[in-house]
């Protein structure tokens, strides 16, 4: 299983691919998140928790919460 194919399809599917894309370049600037970034940054069930402050985004701490947990949900089937 390809898990950053998995977890951008799920942002896709979620509606939030834009909004994670933003959040993250904001709070990490010069960097996209790609394939490779992902495997660096340890990309797993916890990496929405890493990625950037949730706070410090427009949609909140609260939507990412919920995002993340929908997250952790997808990872635990696999």
């Amino acid at each position: 299983m390809n898990l950053y194919r998995t977890f951008r399809e799920f942002l896709e599917k979620r509606g939030c691919e834009k909004a994670f894309n933003q959040a993250f370049a904001l709070q990490n600037p010069g960097y996209v998140l790609d394939a490779a970034l992902w495997e660096i940054l340890g990309g797993d069930e916890f990496f929405l928790g890493r990625a950037f402050d949730w706070s410090e985004t427009p949609e909140g701490r609260e939507f990412w919460k919920e995002i993340d947990l929908a997250w952790g949900k997808v990872c635990a089937q696999a």
